[in-house]
């Protein structure tokens, strides 16, 4: 299993103070092959996909839009535990995240991304911007660990 580089909430923002009342999230483990694993709050896997390098902001906001939200393609039977290549050419992906992006114009959701160092999602940042929902972004201000390499803890701090 990969290491868990990025931990997304989806939910809804509170009128009055901000923050999210999830429902559900999504975990990037990443390392020899990337995953998505979507899981409602109590910990139950609905799905298991893995994503394009390229477009990992798009295929989380499929699994969102198709899982969570509801909003069905014809193939979303044929996704579970594999490679999005494997099921849409990339003519279909482009067209299904145009879709995706005005589906999600007039509903009330909130995607919350904390990116964790060296995810490749610290690259995409740009791309969730690109989304009309709410959503907040966090990365690493400080990260202190233990390194088996060279055998001493190594503080990074931005």
């Amino acid at each position: 299993m990969g290491t868990i580089t990025v931990t997304i909430f989806i939910g809804r923002v509170h009128p009055n103070h901000g923050g999210i009342n999830p429902t559900h999230y999504i975990l990037l483990s990443e390392n020899s092959r990337p995953c998505l694993q979507l899981k409602d709050i109590d910990g139950n896997e609905i799905i298991k996909i893995i994503p394009t390098i390229e477009n990992m902001v798009d295929d989380v906001y499929f699994m969102i839009y198709s899982f969570i939200l509801k909003q069905k393609d014809s193939k979303i039977d044929e996704i579970s535990g594999k490679e999005m290549y494997e099921v849409f050419n990339k003519n279909q992906r482009v067209h299904l995240y145009e879709e995706i992006k005005k589906g999600l114009q007039d509903i009330n959701i909130k995607v919350v991304f904390n990116i964790f160092d060296e995810s490749t999602l610290l690259n995409q940042i740009n791309r969730i911007k690109e989304y009309p929902n709410d959503c907040e972004i966090t990365t690493s201000i400080y990260r202190k660990e233990y390194s088996q390499w060279t055998g001493k803890i190594e503080i990074k701090e931005k």
